[in-house]
Parts: structure tokens; C-alpha cells; sequence
């Protein structure tokens, strides 16, 4: 079977393009011609886009043209709202790190047990395990008083340490769940999410390893300074760090306020994949009694279910000889449907059900609260005592342990209290009261809230892309064509991710768009080699659209060229190196599912 798929024929709209393309002209000019601060451009170049759009969501309640205004604030406000807190706290964290010698004790000790020579790859390494489970913008200014203490120290390479920090992390954000866009794409493709995360891990070391030779060629052709801001003066620094050994604080202390709030959030996406985990194809033991049940709906049990379900899958359903088994179209849409309607609602009241004998677990949770995941696994367990001969049974955690480990791993709580024992531990070291520090505070934070609005800004133009409807342009584009499939999910979410900038919304459009070509042709490798292209193909090309371009940037004290070279350069290699070594693999190993 050829591995080339062919896409339904629609006719596409062009003028999205030329909306992306005025759009783009003038960030540029704004910004490089005539030097106009970033936030202004980003949110210029957004009402550009939402006035130029032939439509946008909200109309014709309101005139096009306010629309195009209100809905840029709303998606700005949207971004802010979603790393304002986060890069705050972390702001906290790094002034704390700094000014207290933690951050400094740390490299001391690195470069000890590794020597200079290796200290960039012993960031690159321990960073992209470090990565797995937190989100890249909190990662990196975790990480980043490292690097400059690092380059303090060593007095060269800071463009190595901070690019030895993106290098793995861009790669987790894309292929490794928790983060946001593989955990999605996994569900859109109906993949198990586990084998996603060990492929994805395992795929992208070799990427990760090439790019490091290329950042390193890159740190040797350019030097990047490491520059003073507000919340960095280098001359201060300078003191922190030659200070004697016996005034620093202890390693333990000096790496908890990183380390602690990377745990508490590794943890929580820990919980929440086994307390929420969804119903996949191994759930089912008899996808054919699920499939009659559901369509008779004869039982008080399966009615709410039945009752849930999208018209789609009750057509299929209906349709459905008992016979034969069901397609597997059909069993991924009544799956679907389950996962869905298992975290909407308390489904099943157990007093109703005198006759059902209920696990002690189901037992526990149905006395709790209906919130979260602990909702879906009671629906999910109940289920399962309800009809043990259809669905094989499952365990998940204590309810009580949960929610707290839920609610402390919340990146926001997480970084709080990451904060509190970095400012314990400045107090401790320097004999400072909370009114000092609260002085100290106002540069990082100055510098912190012009992140957030140029990040923010990035991220509403981004978001009007996509209401202007250039992903859908992008879309109707490709459909008709004979094209591997692997390079089409790649070729799709890179045009994505460069017109609109979020790797996610790229993974997410990506995914839903070839999962009907996935599923209707016969591939000649394992699906889970789409979702590396796609997630690959949504690191290309990080520019002034995407919000982790100017968190970068900012933070790390670069110019926007600098940016460009380095960490544009960056995301670049790693997503074509992606796509090679998927092609290679899919050839290779195709592990063709059965």
C-alpha cells in the first residue's frame, strides 16, 4: 500500500494569506525599520489582521470593526492570563537565586563534579529530562539563573547555556505529554498516550543531539553578552559570585526553589494521567456487547450514556450490524463520546442502583465532590462494576491524595511555593527583612510585566491568525494532493506554526485535519510516526508571532536579530532533523500496527 494519501478537493480562500502576509509587513517594518517597541507592533499588527479578516467570531452582534478590536484585548487577555502569574513568580525566584549565591553554589558545584568543558551539555542533558513534565516558558526561567550564573563564572559562552536549556525543552513541549499539544494530539489520533511519550522521548534525543552542534557552532561564530537589566546589574552579580564558599547557601537549599517546583508539577500530571486516564481500545474487552448496549439503551445504566452521545455516533450505531464486529471507526467514535461525557457530569447516582455491588474505591469516590478527575474516574469505575463482562477494570488513586497533589503541582501554587523558599533562603543568607526584599522585588518585576505584555501581544496576534482564518486557508490548501502523509502532517503544522505561532494550536489543527486520512488509508507504518511529524513540524521556525520567542529573547537579554540567530535557529534544526529521522524510522522500524 502506498504511504501516499489523497485529501478530499475543496476550493480554498486565499485572502487569509494575504491578511497573513500584511500582517507580517508590519511587524517587520514596525520593529526593524522603525524601531517601534514590540507590544505596540504585536497588537498593531492584531488589529490588522482581525480589520482585514472577512469575518470574526461575535459578529453580526457587533460591528466588524470593534470586533476586530475587542476580540484582540480578549485573546491578549487571554495569554496574559496564562503566564502573567507564572513569569512573576519565577522573576521572584531568579532575583532570589541570584542575589542570595544559591544560583552561583549550584554552578560551583556543576562545574566541579563536570569540569567547564562540560557544563553546557550537563545543562542540555539534565534539562531535557527536567523538561518532561513542565510547560517550556516556566522551565526556562526556571533555568535560566543557571546559565547566567554560569556565565558569570566561566566569563564566556552564555549563548551555550541558555540555548543548552531550549534545546531538549522544545522538543518535550512538542512530543512529550503532559504538555498541552502532544497530549491532545494524542487524544485527536486516538494513540495511547504512554507510547506516544516513550516515542517521543526516545525520537527526539537524536534531533536534540544534532542541534547541540549546531548551537555549538553557532556559540563560536557569534558572542551574545551577557547583558545588565533592572533585575540582572552584572556588577552586583559579580559580588554574589565571588563570594567565599562558606557564605553560600547549602546545595540542598540553593537547588529546591528549581527542583521542588519541577517535582510538584511532574507529580501532578502524574495524578491526573492515572486518576483521569480515558478509555482506550484496550478498555473495552467486548467492544461488541458495548456497542448493543448502547444502541438499545434498555438498561437505567447505558440511557445517560446513550443519551450523551453525538448524533454521528448514534448514526453509526444505529447503523451497526450486530453480527460483525464494529469498525474501528465506530469503537474510536463511541470511545470518544465516553471520554467526553465521563468528565461532564456525575453520571450515576449509585442510591439508584440498589442492586449494584460497587468497589470499595467507587464506594469512596461517590461521597466526594463531582470535580476534576476524580468525576471521571468515579463515572469510569462505575462502569466498570456496572458492566464487568464489557470494560476491564482499573484502579486509580486515593481521591484525598489527589486533589492535594493536584492542587500543589498547579504550576501556579508550585512556583508559589518555590518562591517562598527562595525568599527564605535570600532572608536567611543576607539577614533581610520582607520590607527589603519587597524593594528588591521592583526591578524584576518591571521586567517581568514588560514580558508579559510582549508575550501577551504575541500571543493575541497569533489567536486573531487564527480567527482570520489562515490555519483553515492552510488547510484547503493541501487538500487534493497526493502526498506522504508524514510529510503532509509536517508541511501542515510548520506553515501553521510560522503564520499564527503557537506550536500547539499547529499540533491541534494538524491533528484533526489527518486523522481521517490516517484512518481511511491503509499506512505502512505505525500511526504514532504522524504524531513525531506533526509535533516536529510545530517547532519550525519561532519567530515574532510566537510568545516563546520573546519570553526567550527578553529574558535571556538578547535582541530580536540575536534572537533570531539563536533560538530561531534552534527550533528550526531540531524540527527538519525531526522530520528526516521520522522519515528514516517509519522506513526502517514501521512497527505497523495489526
Amino acid at each position: 500500500m502506498s504511504c501516499l494519501a489523497q485529501i478530499p478537493i475543496s476550493s480554498p480562500d486565499y485572502w487569509p494569506f494575504v491578511v497573513l502576509l500584511i500582517s507580517v509587513t508590519v511587524i517587520v517594518v514596525l520593529i526593524t525599520v522603525m524601531r517601534v517597541h514590540a507590544f505596540l507592533a504585536l497588537i498593531l499588527a492584531a488589529f490588522t489582521a482581525g480589520l482585514l479578516a472577512h469575518s470574526l467570531p461575535g459578529e453580526p452582534e457587533k460591528a466588524h470593526w470593534v470586533q476586530a478590536v475587542e476580540l484582540t484585548t480578549a485573546e491578549f487577555g487571554l495569554t496574559a492570563g496564562k503566564i502573567g502569574v507564572v513569569i512573576a513568580l519565577a522573576s521572584m525566584i531568579g532575583l532570589c537565586l541570584m542575589e542570595s549565591g544559591a544560583a552561583d553554589k549550584v554552578v560551583r558545584r556543576f562545574l566541579a563534579l563536570l569540569g567547564e568543558r562540560r557544563a553546557g551539555a550537563a545543562i542540555l542533558v539534565s534539562g531535557y529530562v527536567l523538561s518532561i513534565p513542565i510547560f517550556f516558558d516556566t522551565f526556562f526561567m526556571l533555568l535560566l539563573p543557571l546559565a547566567v550564573a554560569m556565565a558569570m563564572r566561566t566569563r564566556k559562552d552564555y549563548l551555550l547555556y541558555v540555548m543548552a536549556i531550549c534545546c531538549g525543552g522544545v522538543i518535550t513541549h512538542s512530543l512529550v505529554a503532559p504538555h498541552p499539544g502532544p497530549l491532545a494530539m494524542a487524544e485527536s489520533l486516538k494513540l495511547d498516550l504512554g507510547l506516544t511519550s516513550v516515542v517521543g522521548i526516545a525520537v527526539g534525543v537524536i534531533p536534540m543531539t544534532v542541534t547541540w552542534q549546531v548551537v555549538k557552532w553557532i556559540n563560536r561564530r557569534f558572542a551574545f553578552p551577557l547583558r545588565e537589566t533592572p533585575a540582572m546589574p552584572l556588577s552586583h552579580l559579580q559580588a554574589v559570585i565571588n563570594k567565599p564558599e562558606s557564605e553560600l547557601p547549602s546545595f540542598t537549599l540553593s537547588i529546591l526553589p528549581v527542583i521542588l517546583p519541577i517535582a510538584l508539577i511532574s507529580t501532578a500530571s502524574t495524578f491526573v494521567a492515572i486518576q483521569g486516564k480515558g478509555y482506550d481500545a484496550g478498555a473495552v474487552s467486548d467492544p461488541r456487547a458495548l456497542a448493543l448496549k448502547l444502541r438499545t439503551a434498555e438498561d437505567p445504566v447505558t440511557r445517560p450514556l446513550s443519551a450523551g452521545l453525538s448524533p454521528k455516533t448514534r448514526e453509526g450505531l444505529a447503523a451497526y450490524d450486530p453480527v460483525d464486529q464494529p469498525s474501528l471507526a465506530l469503537q474510536n467514535a463511541v470511545l470518544g463520546d465516553l471520554n467526553r461525557i465521563a468528565k461532564t457530569n456525575r453520571l450515576f447516582l449509585a442510591n439508584n442502583y440498589p442492586g449494584l455491588v460497587l468497589r470499595p474505591e467507587t464506594a469512596r469516590l461517590k461521597h466526594l465532590p463531582p470535580e476534576g478527575e476524580n468525576l471521571a474516574r468515579f463515572n469510569r469505575l462505575f462502569l466498570e462494576d456496572a458492566f464487568p463482562m464489557v470494560f476491564r477494570p482499573t484502579r486509580g488513586m486515593n481521591p484525598t491524595l489527589f486533589k492535594w497533589g493536584e492542587f500543589v503541582g498547579n504550576r501556579n501554587m508550585a512556583l508559589l511555593i518555590g518562591a517562598v523558599i527562595a525568599i527564605a533562603v535570600l532572608m536567611r543568607q543576607r539577614g533581610l527583612g520582607l520590607a527589603k526584599i519587597g524593594e528588591m522585588m521592583g526591578p524584576p518585576f518591571e521586567t517581568a510585566g514588560v514580558i508579559i505584555l510582549i508575550t501577551s501581544a504575541g500571543g493575541a496576534f497569533g489567536l486573531m491568525l487564527k480567527n482570520a482564518g489562515v490555519g483553515e486557508a492552510v488547510k484547503a490548501l493541501v487538500e487534493g494532493k497526493d502526498i506522504n502523509l508524514l510529510l503532509l502532517a509536517w508541511l501542515v503544522a510548520a506553515v501553521i506554526r510560522i503564520a499564527q505561532g503557537s506550536a500547539t494550536v499547529a499540533m491541534l489543527t494538524t491533528a484533526a485535519m489527518v486523522y481521517p486520512i490516517m484512518t481511511g488509508n491503509d499506512l505502512p507504518y505505525h500511526p504514532v510516526y504522524v504524531f513525531v511529524a506533526t509535533g516536529f513540524g510545530a517547532m519550525i521556525l519561532s519567530w515574532m508571532n510566537d510568545s516563546g520567542f520573546w519570553v526567550v529573547g527578553r529574558l535571556s537579554g538578547f535582541t530580536e536579530r540575536e534572537t533570531l540567530k539563536s533560538w530561531t535557529v534552534v527550533v528550526t534544526v531540531n524540527s527538519v532533523v525531526g522530520l528526516l529521522v521520522c522519515l528514516a524510522l517509519s522506513s526502517l522500524l514501521p512497527f505497523k500496527a495489526g
